[in-house]
């Protein structure tokens, strides 16, 4: 919807904002004009995109905003049935400044109205945001790092529990005499918590490696338009390697996706398909005057810690050795510059500017560095001068 179609729509509710003076227009929003104010803190459950407030006073409204300034990115003032109030976002979140001794009525009516300009906005721009994002004019948010601490947390804690000893029996019954009677013990207690936790540092690292292939992208000869980034993100993790290396040709790329997916297969799909491999591998199947044999016979070994956990620890040592190995390979592969670039914690644009002046940094690891360098400085002077 287009926002003079908002705006004749919305005539009726939109007449009730109005402009202050310029008086009442201060970048101090601690005071409204000559008026004392107070703050009142905005939920980020009822605005949890506070720029739509912003959008929908600025241009549905046609109200002035001001700012950024230290610690405060937007405000604006103005007048809702006379009463004068500002809305700002600053440090610590969305706030509304008031006249002093305003009613807790007059309070809930201009929370109300605001509530009611965040939709109109919302309702203006939906089309907007489906046509940007089907070109790929999108900012991800770098979350590579939420991925990859837990994917560590996971690894090291089962580190800890294979390597801790046999758990001490626990007494539980006694006779007349005082003497021990029964005791409880659990001796594969933290190998059994060992392979819980090893089987969730693999779920960790794939989730980490879908989000990584998507981050590289923008170092790469990917077109994000005609909605190919939407496309490229719905695919499985496997299709998403094999789109941005060329298995058949390049054996490095080859031996890594091999690895990636034996993984994948004798570990981490088990887990998380209720303990079923493919095609019934899993299954014992039933021989006469013998018993039920597993249906992979010789290809997997059967090791008694198998019975007690699906990851031993034989089997972790040998997922991080083989992780290990996969991440070496990014590093000095055709995406080095991207990985380096999602580590540094940045956000990944994809627009077309961006994207070339990501392929002109990748062009020597000291260019990439001052490009990061510098993109960071950015970021903290947002975050320290605009909020």
């Amino acid at each position: 919807m287009k926002i003079d179609e908002v705006k004749k729509e919305a005539a009726l509710t939109l007449a009730e904002i109005s402009r202050v003076s310029e008086t009442f227009a201060s970048p101090v929003p601690e005071l409204l004009g000559d008026v004392p104010s107070e703050r009142i803190s905005l939920s980020p459950q009822d605005f949890p995109v506070p720029e739509l407030i912003l959008f929908g006073l600025r241009k549905l409204c046609d109200l002035k905003s001001w700012g950024p300034f230290e610690k405060l990115r937007w405000g604006i003032s103005a007048q809702f049935r006379k009463v004068q109030f500002s809305v700002t976002l600053q440090q610590f979140g969305l706030h509304l400044y008031i006249p002093v001794g305003t009613s807790a009525d007059m309070q809930k009516e201009i929370v109300r109205y605001l509530q009611k300009i965040a939709k109109l906005a919302e309702n203006c721009l939906r089309d907007q945001a489906k046509l940007q994002i089907e070109a790929g004019n999108v900012t991800i948010e770098n979350q590579y790092h939420r991925f990859d601490g837990a994917y560590q947390f996971f690894r090291d804690r089962a580190k800890l529990a294979y390597e801790s000893p046999p758990a001490e029996p626990v007494p539980f019954s006694w006779g007349k005499d005082g003497k021990q009677t029964g005791w409880s013990q659990q001796p594969w207690k933290y190998q059994i918590e060992g392979g819980y936790l090893a089987a969730a540092m693999l779920d960790a690292y794939f989730s980490r490696l879908e989000h990584l292939l998507v981050l590289v992208l923008s170092f790469t000869d990917f077109e994000p338009s005609s909605n190919g980034l939407v496309e490229f993100v719905g695919k499985k993790w496997g299709e998403k390697f094999q789109a941005i290396f060329d298995v058949r040709s390049d054996p490095d790329a080859a031996r890594t996706f091999q690895q990636l997916q034996e993984m994948k297969e004798m570990v981490r799909n088990p887990m998380s398909h209720g303990g079923f491999r493919k095609k019934g591998t899993s299954f014992l199947f039933h021989l006469e005057d013998v018993g039920a044999l597993p249906g992979l016979l010789t290809k997997e070994p059967r090791s008694f810690e198998l019975w007690i956990t699906p990851v031993p620890q034989r089997t972790y040592e040998e997922l991080c050795k083989q992780l290990d190995a996969v991440d070496a390979f990014f590093e000095r592969s055709k995406i080095a510059a991207g990985v380096r670039y999602a580590k540094s914690g940045l956000n990944v644009v994809f627009s077309a500017d961006y994207r070339a002046a990501y392929h002109e940094a990748s062009e020597s690891l000291e260019d990439l560095e001052e490009f990061i360098r510098h993109q960071g400085n950015l970021t903290d002077r947002h975050r320290n001068m605009d909020y």
